[in-house]
């Protein structure tokens, strides 16, 4: 895959390593254009209302709480007639009719132009999308527009109204130079990014979190433990109430997950042990993703805090910030390497994760699964169209997303043996009914 590919990937999602899961017993089929997966069923959906490939590189999608819409972000040019910018772009899949809707536009509905589209979010009620883009046409810039080595800004587009606004505003009224993964809330009212303080406040370069109120327009920072640190990614609860960041020293060293309590003022660490001690968090906390209750959240680490030894490489954590316990994830199957990728439905039953497989040929290649966090039960989600693991040395597939209740897994992947037809050549998303 791609550098330019993966910068469509979650950034709280890396690569994880390893092997052996349960099987589904039903056979992966692509869905034809404009009728939703059926359980068992995977389907592309970075591809035109037609069912045309897309000729670029392809993010996993994101989805709304119903699983009905499907947001993602591509390089390609081939998803809508009129797609003549040459940049990546965002777009929203209904899966129910099969309709795809260029977002990343002004509210004009002019094309974006002078730069990239990425980090596509879809909202839970599916109105509003959020996403990054270095483009400079999305917005009026009052005669102040973006300049400087980075430009990035943080928009939301209402595809009810189709009007574009640019959320992650400065004192002046310039670019933020947003940086990283963002979050928006279920009803869209709340947008989390992460931006230098220099740009946001005056002062320092460093990196801190931040919350747009797109009700009242205030921004607000949100991470004050450590304001040296930087802040390198951000999410949000479906409610809005809570933050997540990660945030490491500017000189290496471990990273700390913190979970932000906008009501009550709360900041504390996640990636910690069950009795709380951070002193057991000594290697970076990798991801963070929270139920939409704030309840639970989901993260990497590389070290172990529940006193299991086993050799996993990255370990995979939930941790009720309710009842202060931390729970370790194990794969169903022999490992040998790690659990990370990891992505909670808003519910906080189900846990996507990946996790590398490794092939006859003695390749480790990375595939998705789904981890029922009541039952015990894990299922394969990146099945291929003959029933079973993607071996391809060159593939890669990692969550992108979760339907609330866990029924639609979305994915990105490189590998070709997904769906059938599939012959682009490039990375692709896809959705997987698991029930």
């Amino acid at each position: 895959m791609t550098s330019r590919a993966m910068r469509f990937v979650r950034a709280t999602t890396i690569a994880a390593l390893a092997a052996g899961t349960l099987a589904l017993p039903t056979t992966t089929a692509s869905s034809a254009p404009g009728k939703a997966p059926r359980p068992g069923v995977t389907e592309r959906v970075t591809v035109s209302a037609e069912g045309v490939q897309s000729d670029g590189d392809s993010g996993g999608p994101t989805l709304s709480d119903d699983g009905r819409f499907a947001a993602f972000a591509t390089y390609g040019t081939t998803i809508v007639p009129g797609d003549t910018n040459g940049d990546g772009d965002a777009f929203v899949r209904d899966l129910r009719t099969g309709k795809v809707t260029r977002v990343s536009v002004a509210s004009d509905g002019t094309q974006s132009t002078g730069g990239d589209t990425h980090n596509a979010r879809i909202s839970g009620n599916g109105r509003y999308v959020v996403f990054t883009s270095d483009a400079t046409n999305l917005v009026d810039w009052g005669g102040k527009p973006p300049t400087g080595f980075s430009h990035e800004d943080v928009y939301v587009h209402d595809r009810r109204t189709g009007r574009t606004e640019r959320v992650s505003t400065t004192p002046d009224g310039g670019t933020a130079n947003a940086y990283g993964s963002v979050g928006i809330s279920d009803d869209g009212r709340y947008v989390a990014f992460n931006a230098p303080i220099a740009r946001m406040e005056g002062g320092t370069n460093y990196h801190a979190a931040y919350v747009t109120d797109r009700r009242t327009g205030k921004v607000t920072r949100i991470s004050h433990e450590h304001p040296e640190w930087t802040v390198y990614s951000t999410g949000i609860s479906g409610n809005g109430r809570y933050v997540e960041y990660n945030i490491r020293h500017p000189r290496g060293g471990p990273s700390e997950l913190m979970v932000f309590d906008r009501r009550t003022g709360k900041e504390e660490q996640a990636n910690v042990d069950s009795a709380g001690s951070p002193s057991q968090a000594d290697a970076s906390a990798v991801g963070g993703s929270l139920s939409d209750d704030g309840r639970y959240i989901a993260f990497s680490s590389l070290t172990d805090l529940v006193g299991d030894p086993t050799p996993n490489g990255f370990y995979l954590y939930v941790r009720d910030l309710r009842t202060d316990v931390t729970r370790r994830i194990q794969h169903d199957g022999p490992g040998e390497r790690s659990l990370s990728g990891n992505l909670l439905s808003g519910d906080g039953r189900y846990l996507a994760y990946n996790f590398p497989v490794r092939t006859p040929a003695g390749d480790y290649v990375d595939n998705v699964y789904l981890h029922d966090l009541r039952t015990g039960t894990t299922r394969l989600v990146s099945r291929t169209i003959t029933g079973g693991i993607a071996t391809e040395p060159t593939g890669y597939s990692a969550p992108s997303s979760l339907s609330r209740d866990g029924r639609l897994v979305g994915f990105l992947s490189s590998a070709t043996d997904i769906v059938k037809g599939d012959t682009n050549g490039h990375s692709d998303g896809f959705v997987r009914r698991m029930r």
